[in-house]
């Protein structure tokens, strides 16, 4: 399957990695000699060559440029400039619409060991011809946000549950049993958008990935190694660890 492009979310505010997003997006927290939002442009353009990357931005737009701007012409992305942001359904659709081709979505919080893109990009790319695709990871029911419904391969919906709900969930009971998550990735399929219309402020889940589930074409695709959504302080340097981890390994394979 030929992914034309990649849109990497990078426009919230990252609230719940306060005080580190203060005065930094979410997206350029440092993993070690690099950054998040640096690793994933690395990482697609390592294993989708021909795709053209695009960054969307809103929150401290002009440090994501100047980062953007620093990188070789080679792996520089597009910009896509928010002043007042939209709501990922609305940046996605509208991006999907504009340009021709299968999309891959990539939310800019998300830390993926270059083991897991490969795998994910490996598989992407061979075994599949021009359809929509959900990245999904395995969590304990208790601490997972998105359970997606999947039969025979297909996703047939995805639900999910607010911070607050989540949280008063844990509290409830701790069912350790595991289902299939959102792993923050997804390939949408050239025109499948066409008659989609989201709502300014959405996310992607559940109402974009309802819809894409509702035509009956929508994969899932399974996760099964080392991704981080790093939306607060703990998972953060959870993926900092990590990052050093796979750096060592990296600098003893020369």
């Amino acid at each position: 399957m030929k992914i034309d492009s990649i849109l990497i979310l990078a426009a919230g505010k990252g609230t719940r990695l306060r005080p580190y997003t203060a005065d930094l997006p979410k997206s350029l927290l440092p993993l070690g000699e690099t950054n998040i939002l640096r690793n994933l442009i690395l990482q697609s353009k390592k294993y989708f060559e021909d795709a053209t990357i695009y960054v969307n931005t809103s929150y401290l737009a002009e440090k994501i440029i100047e980062e953007i701007a620093g990188l070789s012409l080679e792996i520089r992305p597009k910009i896509i400039w928010e002043p007042i942001p939209l709501g990922p359904a609305f940046t996605v659709t509208n991006h999907c619409n504009e340009t021709k081709g299968n999309v891959l979505v990539l939310h800019g919080d998300n830390f993926f060991a270059d083991l897991t893109y490969s795998e994910f990009a490996k598989s992407i790319n061979q075994n599949y011809q021009n359809s929509s695709i959900l990245l999904c990871h395995q969590r304990a029911k208790q601490s997972a946000r998105s359970q997606v419904n999947i039969k025979n391969g297909i996703v047939q919906s995805i639900s999910e549950l607010s911070i607050s709900d989540l949280k008063a969930a844990q509290d409830r009971n701790h069912d350790s049993a595991l289902v299939w998550s959102s792993s923050g990735a997804i390939v949408i399929k050239e025109q499948s958008l066409k008659n989609y219309i989201p709502k300014r402020g959405d996310s992607l889940s559940p109402n974009l990935i309802n819809y894409l589930a509702s035509q009956q074409e929508l994969f899932s695709e399974k996760c099964r190694g080392t991704r981080i959504s790093i939306d607060n302080e703990k998972s953060y340097l959870e993926a900092v660890q990590i990052s050093k981890v796979s750096q060592k390994l990296f600098d003893r394979s020369f």
